[in-house]
């Protein structure tokens, strides 16, 4: 089952004192965070009434937050937002929803085990199968054959020996 919420960053620091937030954005790029209305800590909703980007990161002030005071018992503290509200392009995925699925042999057939996390490299991310043998497939189209969220699975073609 899809979870209703999905994490999208952290907030590291405040920024000045007027309640500014930095935060490290979770999402595919820092402007996605930036293009949501709404953001939940711990359960409770915040209007985004400001972001902007500040090198790597965003820069938000929330609702409610108008001092460093009000500001800094959020420092560390986890943003999510509704699952909806996230963009994601047609044919991608939230790679939470990826943790668990079955890993198949596209050519056999034969259940290598479950995705059991995946892992961000600069260059793709990998993920790590599970089963008998473990495996760290790159997410790249000549291992990743297909990707089949309702069904539970992803079809792999793993080299022969990759598995340890």
């Amino acid at each position: 089952m899809n979870e209703p919420f999905l994490e999208v960053g952290k907030i590291l620091n405040t920024h000045g004192v007027r309640g500014e937030l930095k935060t490290e954005s979770w999402c595919n790029t820092p402007e996605d965070l930036c293009a949501l209305e709404t953001v939940f800590i711990n359960g409770k909703p915040y209007s985004i009434r400001h972001s902007r980007l500040h090198g790597p990161f965003v820069l938000l002030t929330l609702e409610g937050i108008r001092s460093i005071d009000d500001a800094l018992p959020l420092k560390g503290k986890i943003l999510t937002a509704r699952r909806e509200d996230i963009p994601v392009e047609e044919g991608r995925h939230f790679l939470v929803d990826l943790i668990g699925l079955e890993a198949r042999d596209v050519n056999t057939g034969a259940v290598l085990g479950k995705v059991s996390e995946i892992l961000a490299y600069p260059a793709h991310d990998i993920y790590v199968v599970q089963g008998e043998k473990q495996y760290f497939i790159p997410d790249v189209p000549d291992f990743v054959r297909g990707i089949h969220v309702e069904e539970g699975y992803i079809d792999f073609a793993p080299l022969e020996g990759m598995g340890e």
